[in-house]
Formats: structure tokens, C-alpha cells, sequence
């Protein structure tokens, strides 16, 4: 089934993590269709007297001839780069849009529009997303407008496989299990560990089995070989440093889970779960899911 990704493209090189990382995670190129998109900035203000009417567009338009030159330069750059990956060249389209919201803002509203799959982000990226989500944005917007997962890739590295899920039962944790699943099936050089993590032993073993089985039915119902997946259930206090370490060790190309913590605005106003994979996961891409889980217990 063909999946379509959204690639932000930025002015920092660190935008092209986003494009390195479906590079090496897609054995299989043929189904993947991805649009780069750059957000250019807004005219800035210009204050004129009334009869320099004629100044401020022409300036308008200087600076909108400037952005256009840029972003296709650096839009031309990122699709050549997608095409020598093997990418086919009717499946890697390029988008300008200027802003009109802040730049972050314009990419939800980009991924809402043209129904991505996913929306896949270098660490620039990032950086946007954080300050609009902590800033300001409604709980409306997000739960009105943020229906799609994101891709956080952070300094990829080539030669990692497979895909970390973790489970914990919860609706986002399942969403998350279902987005693996639609992902994963037709690449089938990536195994999927299911991953429970709880901070003492001393939780029902039959719970546990539950979160899995729910997992597993997405993955299955996605069409994900059985002998592709395999469960774990570790035993740590701080869940997010047993996922960084099993994903490390095991160098696994994703770690994916339900976003933690349900408190505050904004996407990235989560629980301490998230907000250290988000700052300390690298090598591996991390998937998260559009709404609040917790993914330790």
C-alpha cells in the first residue's frame, strides 16, 4: 500500500536528517511517495509613508523572488538527493508555501491538507514544533488539527534495523502500534520488538500480556508477518533511560511510541518519558503518536 510522508525542509542542514533517515529506513522504495516542503518566511514589515506605495512592492517582491530561489535551491538539493537513494522520480515532489501562521504552524496545516502519513522532521524541525506547541497553541488546534504522527530524526546512522514499539494499552499507544503496522508491512527487513517497560516487578504479568496482544492484533490486521514481532518486558525506574539503552545496545532505526503525559498545551508538553527521548534519542528516528500515553508503568 503506498504511504505518503511530508519532508520539512529548512535553511539548517540538519533539515536533511529527514530525508537520510527514509533513505536508509525504506529497503523497499516503490510504495513510498514523499513531497519536501519549505515553509518560507513572511515579507517583513516595512514601514513606508503612504505615497511609497510602489516602494514596499517592490521590496514584497524582491524578497519573495529571493525565498523563491532559495527554497528551490534547497528543495532541488533534497529531491537529488532522494533520487540517487532509488527513490522513483514520479514519487518525490517538491512545495513551496510562504508563511502565514509562523513556520510551524504552516506544516501542521500542510500535513492536515494533503493527508500525510506522517510528518517527518530533522532537528531543526523540532525546534519549530517546540516553540509553537509551548508557546501557544489551543488544545483545539491540537485536537482538532494534529491527526498524524511525527518523525523526529536525529543524526540517522546507516546500518541500524528495526523498529522498538512501545505498549502500554492506552489509545495513543495503540495508534502508534496501527501507524507501525501501515508502515512496516511491505519492509520486511525491519523485525518489531513490542516493549513493556514497568518500574517494579511486582505488576500483574496477565496485564502485560494484554498490551501486547493489542499490538500485536494492529500489526497483524496491518499485515506484518508473525515471526516478524517479538515482545520484551524490562524491569527499570526510569523508563526512558531502559528504552535509550535498549535501543542503543540492539541499535535499533526507530523507537516508537504514544506521546507520555497528559498535562499542559501543546504537543510537546509531555511527561518525562518523551521528553527525554525527544532530547537524547539519536542513531534511531522516533515516531510519535498524535495524542498523550504513558509509556512506563
Amino acid at each position: 500500500m503506498e504511504k505518503h510522508f511530508l519532508l520539512a525542509i529548512g535553511d539548517d542542514q540538519t533539515s536533511y536528517q529527514a530525508g537520510r533517515f527514509v533513505e536508509i529506513f525504506f529497503h523497499y522504495k516503490h510504495p513510498v511517495r514523499l513531497t519536501l516542503l519549505y515553509v518560507a518566511p513572511k515579507t517583513p514589515d516595512i514601514s513606508l509613508d503612504r505615497g511609497e506605495v510602489y516602494q514596499k512592492q517592490r521590496i514584497e517582491l524582491d524578497w519573495n523572488k529571493r525565498q523563491e530561489q532559495r527554497a528551490g535551491q534547497l528543495l532541488e538539493k533534497g529531491r537529488e538527493m532522494l533520487l540517487r537513494a532509488g527513490f522513483q522520480e514520479k514519487n518525490v515532489n517538491v512545495r513551496l508555501v510562504f508563511s502565514q501562521y509562523g513556520s510551524a504552524r504552516d506544516l501542521i496545516q500542510e500535513s492536515v491538507k494533503g493527508l500525510f502519513d506522517a510528518l517527518v522532521l530533522g532537528r531543526r524541525g523540532l525546534s519549530r514544533f517546540e516553540e509553537l506547541f509551548v508557546a501557544s497553541v489551543t488544545k483545539t488546534i491540537i485536537n482538532e488539527e494534529l491527526t498524524f504522527p511525527i518523525w523526529v530524526c536525529q543524526r540517522p546512522e546507516r546500518g541500524r534495523r528495526n523498529i522498538l514499539l512501545a505498549v502500554d494499552g492506552s489509545e495513543p499507544c495503540v495508534q502508534i502500534a496501527d501507524h507501525v503496522g501501515f508502515v512496516a508491512a511491505d519492509q520486511p527487513e525491519h523485525a518489531i520488538t513490542l516493549i513493556h517497560v514497568r518500574k517494579n516487578s511486582a505488576s500483574a504479568a496477565d496485564e502485560h500480556q494484554a498490551f501486547f496482544e493489542t499490538a500485536l492484533r494492529s500489526l497483524l490486521d496491518n499485515g506484518v508477518a508473525r515471526e516478524r514481532i517479538q515482545s520484551k518486558v524490562l524491569v527499570a525506574a526510569h523508563p526512558a533511560q531502559a528504552i535509550l539503552e535498549e535501543a542503543a545496545r540492539e541499535r535499533y532505526a526507530v523507537v516508537a511510541v504514544g506521546r507520555t503525559g497528559t498535562t499542559g498545551s501543546g504537543l510537546f508538553s509531555m511527561g518525562s518519558v518523551s521528553r527525554t527521548l525527544l532530547s537524547r534519542l539519536e542513531g534511531a528516528a522516533l515516531w510519535v503518536s498524535p495524542s498523550a500515553c504513558a509509556v512506563g508503568k
